[in-house]
């Protein structure tokens, strides 16, 4: 019983991490496009497919790489990294990078009330 727990916890926090990290990429990809017709800005995203493959093979501590303390307040979610993309801002690119974040996002969402429904019947349906 103490490994499906375990691997209940392990699957819930990997989804809120991944949370976390959608709801950064989403605040960046915002960013860049309110910033789309400013010359200097640079296009920024978040890197996080290697973040999770990480944390899916067990680190339990992954730090956020900030280019300036300026930016992005210190609410941010661990295990993300932000890079600069070369180029100017493709409104089209960064409306199609915002449509799949969303779809990620709530993808995950979904996963959290599906284990969180599970968790649900078991509780209702345990003592009978």
């Amino acid at each position: 019983m103490s490994e499906t727990r375990g691997l209940f916890d392990h699957t819930v926090g990997m989804l809120q991490r991944s949370l976390g990290l959608f709801s950064l990429r989403h605040r960046i990809i915002s960013d860049n496009i309110a910033n789309s017709e400013n010359q200097n800005h640079v296009v920024k995203d978040v890197s996080f497919q290697e973040v999770l493959k990480q944390a899916a093979g067990g680190a339990s501590s992954l730090i956020l790489s900030r280019t300036d303390s300026r930016h992005l307040g210190g609410d941010l979610p661990q295990g993300g990294e932000i890079i600069f993309l070369p180029g100017k801002v493709e409104l089209d690119e960064e409306m199609g990078r915002l449509a799949q974040n969303n779809l990620l996002f709530q993808a995950s969402v979904q996963a959290i009330l599906k284990k969180l429904d599970g968790l649900k019947h078991v509780i209702q349906e345990g003592g009978r």
